[in-house]
């Protein structure tokens, strides 16, 4: 296939939920076929479209006496003429499947989708993709179905964990497939992930330039860029060990804190035993010295000048962290 790809998806749908954004859904065991993103063709000039029309022409002749393969060179030297020609793509798709060469027929047939997408016989054509798609491709199709039911299920079911997961692994596993994305999304704005969220809106949009809610999802983009941790907030809740790592998303950071601070605090009110001597009067007015034991907290004040400055030190890191979530 000269190094073009085809991708499957066989993707599950029930009604639509009202909501602000929608899940995207299909229909049940529906097959769509995703083709590879064609470029607008180049109109031919009057010579090329008459040599297009002529090689056509030889080419249907060889496919009725049965020369598949002069047929399939002549559509296709053809096609190459006449690159807007759905008709050619459709005829060069057949005799690409007559040569058993799936993967150009699907391509050729796909063409021919992108060229005519309003024909007739286009429910037809992409059944004919679907049966002929070759078996790991169904299966990997199958298995991409399997978990965009599991992330339907559960977004209904507002499980937006498992949600996630079950949309992620279909993003993985075909990274073109633009209501993957969408709905990966909508699962982590409900989590709060609102930088994510944004990221994922922003892929579907550059994969569905033309989609009917871009102004809708562009809207909502907005409003989780408002939800996104204030510096101001996040360097004043800093000022609790951790709390600014807390409010800005950074659990794991702000364990690090916390301890931080409380480690160096702990440390610094530890107490040690010291020997000292000190002078003493006995009762008949005479002076002796004395060695005597107590304890003392030597590293309070280096102690709680750590956990000032962790304390410090996290409060600037959320808020930095904040100010860079709003700049991206």
């Amino acid at each position: 296939m000269n190094g073009r790809v085809l991708a499957l998806y066989v993707v599950p749908i029930v009604p639509l939920v009202a909501q602000e954004l929608p899940l995207k859904r299909t229909a049940p065991a529906a097959i769509v076929i995703a083709c590879p993103a064609f470029t607008a063709p180049i109109g031919p000039v009057r010579a090329q479209t008459e040599e297009a029309n002529r090689m056509a022409t030889l080419g249907a002749e060889a496919a009725l006496e049965g020369d598949h393969k002069s047929a399939r060179d002549l559509f296709l030297q053809a096609a190459q003429l006449n690159q807007g020609d759905a008709s050619l793509a459709h005829r060069l798709g057949r005799e690409d499947e007559e040569m058993g060469d799936t993967p150009d027929a699907i391509l050729e047939y796909c063409r021919y989708l992108f060229l005519s997408p309003t024909a007739g016989d286009a429910a037809q054509i992409r059944d004919k993709i679907a049966a002929i798609v070759p078996g790991p491709e169904l299966a990997r199709g199958t298995t991409i179905v399997e978990r965009f039911r599991d992330g339907v299920q559960a977004y209904d079911r507002s499980d937006w964990g498992s949600a996630e997961q079950a949309f992620s692994d279909v993003i993985g596993a075909e990274p073109g497939f633009a209501p993957g994305f969408y709905d990966h999304a909508l699962t982590l704005a409900h989590q709060h992930h609102q930088l994510a969220a944004i990221r994922d809106f922003d892929q579907y949009l550059r994969l569905t330039p033309a989609a009917g809610d871009s102004e809708a999802v562009s809207q909502r983009q907005l409003a989780l860029r408002r939800e996104l941790p204030s510096a101001t907030a996040a360097f004043w809740l800093g000022l609790i060990p951790g709390g600014g790592q807390y409010y800005t998303r950074q659990p794991f950071l702000g364990v690090l804190v916390t301890g931080g601070a409380a480690s160096a605090v702990v440390w610094g009110v530890q107490s040690q035993t010291v020997t000292k001597t000190a002078t003493f009067t006995d009762r008949n007015g005479h002076p002796y010295t004395q060695s005597y034991q107590t304890t003392e907290q030597k590293n309070l004040g280096a102690g709680i000048a750590a956990a000032a400055g962790v304390t410090l030190l996290g409060a600037i890191e959320a808020a930095v962290v904040s100010l860079l979530h709003r700049a991206l």
